[in-house]
């Protein structure tokens, strides 16, 4: 575990830098539904654009891993979707 965290600690740094920032940039914008929901559908669209050239430059990136990263990125948007209309 220790050894693969050392060895893709920029990837695990990236990604930690844009879940943190798109929570607060979510907390922040708590005034404004429609911003609310482009900081998440952006949040999601970069977690699976990094994702997806974090493996491509593995050399591992497959069908099967582009459709998961999609549909988890999909999945945590209909989340937020979910929550927000029981907000309102």
């Amino acid at each position: 575990m220790i050894s693969a965290f050392q060895k893709h600690y920029r990837y695990y740094f990236s990604l930690f830098f844009i879940l943190f920032f798109g929570i607060l940039a979510i907390t922040n914008s708590s005034h404004n539904r429609q911003l609310q929901v482009l900081v998440v559908v952006s949040t999601s669209f970069l977690y699976v654009l990094l994702a997806l050239i974090h493996h491509y430059l593995e050399h591992d990136l497959t069908t099967k891993i582009v459709v998961e990263y999609i549909l988890i990125g999909s999945l945590a948007v209909s989340a937020f979707m979910f929550l927000l209309s029981g907000i309102l």
